[in-house]
């Protein structure tokens, strides 16, 4: 007998063997599904609280900038325009920003104020 004679005789009951191997596989569940996308739904809410809080921190703290704005204090424009405030009002502030020269702005363009202020100008001489 050769080689060739030898496989040829042996796949035929190969294939035959694995067959019903092959039926009974397809018959059982699969895994996966819902239970494969639990980790990515996990990171997804994990990442979208981190995100949420990042924000909400960044809001308080604006917040709290905007409520350290008083007369006197040494502010930096949205603009870039660095101003004193002569006058507080409920939504808009009178900021002098040369002796004399006094603007209204609103509060929302308030980009530094107070302490915050101090790191701005060091990074302004540098």
């Amino acid at each position: 007998m050769s080689f060739f004679s030898l496989i040829a005789t042996a796949a035929p009951a190969a294939s035959a063997a694995a067959a019903p191997a092959a039926a009974n596989a397809s018959a059982q569940p699969q895994g996966g599904g819902l239970m494969g996308m639990v980790p990515i739904i996990i990171i997804f809410v994990v990442m979208i609280f981190f995100m949420m809080r990042s924000q909400k921190k960044q809001r308080e703290k604006r917040q709290e900038m905007l409520n350290r704005v008083a007369k006197g204090v040494r502010v930096l424009l949205g603009n870039g325009i660095f101003g004193t405030v002569s006058e507080v009002k409920e939504n808009s502030c009178m900021v002098e920003i040369a002796p004399g020269v006094v603007i209204e702005v609103d509060k929302n363009g308030i980009a530094a104020a107070g302490s915050d202020l101090t790191i701005a100008d060091e990074a302004k001489k540098a």
